[in-house]
C-alpha cells in the first residue's frame, strides 16, 4: 500500500487504459478521482469497483475540450480529496483521418481531446504540486506517434506531440519536484477498438496485425499498460523525466 494517503487524478478513467490504472493505483492506496467524459455512471462503475476491493474514489464528469472545466475539476478534487499526488492523462479518441476526407470537426475533436486536453490538465495540476514540493504526472502517448501511421495521420500527430509535450516540460517542471512521463502503448484491448477487434472484418484485421507483432500477441491487455503507469508513477524512482515507455509487443522494432 505504497500509494496511502495519496490522491491520484484519473482523466479519462472510466474505461480502457484509464479504468485499469485507477483500479491498479487504487490496489496501491491511492485515493482515486475517476473522471469520465460525459457519463457519471460510468466512473461510478470504476467507483464501486474500487470501493468492492477496500479502496478509496469518488466519480467526476469533465469535457476536456473545454478549459473551465478541466480547471473547476481540479479545483473540486482539491477540495473533495486533497491535492492530487498524481495525474494521468488518459483522456483520447481515436478514428481514422484520410487526407481529403476529413472534417474541421473532425479533426478539431481528435486535437482537442487528445493533446489540448493533455495541455491544460498539466497546466492544471502543476500549480498545486508546485505548492506541495512535488508531484507525478504520465501521459498516454501511442507507438502511432513514434512510428506513424498512414490510416490515422492525425491521432499519430497528437500522439507525437503528446511525446515531445513531455519531453519540453521538463526544464520548467523538474525543478519543483514534478515529473512527467509517458506510456506509448501499441494494440491494447479498450473500447475504442472493439470494432476491429470483434467487427465483420476482424479476422482480416487481426491477421495484418499479427504479421507485424513479434510477440504473437496483437493486443496488449490494458492491465500491463497500467502496471507500466504504475511503474513511472509511484515515486519510487526520481530519476525518470521526459522519457517515454514504449509497451507495443515488438511492434515498432519489428517494424
Amino acid at each position: 500500500m505504497k500509494l496511502t494517503n495519496q490522491t491520484a487524478l484519473i482523466f479519462g478513467g472510466s474505461s480502457g487504459i484509464g479504468r485499469a490504472t485507477a483500479l491498479r493505483l487504487a490496489s496501491e492506496g491511492a485515493t482515486v478521482a475517476v473522471v469520465a467524459s460525459g457519463n457519471l455512471a460510468k466512473a461510478q462503475a470504476v467507483v464501486d469497483e474500487i470501493a468492492a476491493a477496500g479502496g478509496r474514489a469518488k466519480a467526476y464528469t469533465a469535457d476536456v475540450t473545454r478549459v473551465d472545466e478541466i480547471r473547476k475539476l481540479v479545483a473540486t478534487v482539491e477540495q473533495d480529496l486533497g491535492g492530487p499526488h498524481m495525474m494521468v492523462y488518459s483522456a483520447g479518441v481515436y478514428y481514422p483521418t484520410e487526407i481529403g476526407a476529413t472534417t474541421e470537426a473532425d479533426y478539431d475533436r481528435m486535437a482537442d481531446i487528445n493533446l489540448k486536453g493533455a495541455y491544460f490538465a498539466v497546466d492544471a495540476v502543476t500549480p498545486g504540486m508546485k505548492q506541495r514540493g512535488g508531484g507525478r504526472i504520465v501521459l498516454i502517448a501511442s507507438v502511432a506517434g513514434i512510428r506513424g501511421s498512414s490510416a490515422y495521420p492525425l491521432y499519430a500527430a497528437t500522439k507525437a506531440a503528446i511525446v515531445m509535450l513531455c519531453k519540453s516540460l521538463v526544464g520548467k517542471l523538474a525543478p519543483h519536484g514534478i515529473q512527467i512521463n509517458a506510456v506509448a502503448p501499441g494494440n491494447t484491448a479498450t473500447p475504442l477498438n472493439e470494432k476491429d477487434r470483434l467487427g465483420e472484418n476482424a479476422a482480416q484485421i487481426l491477421a495484418a496485425k499479427a504479421a507485424a507483432t513479434p510477440s504473437g500477441r496483437v493486443y496488449s491487455p490494458p492491465e500491463e499498460i497500467a502496471a507500466a503507469i504504475h511503474f513511472l508513477i509511484n515515486g519510487e524512482i526520481k530519476a525518470v523525466h521526459g522519457a517515454t515507455l514504449l509497451i507495443d509487443e515488438g511492434l515498432y522494432a519489428g517494424f
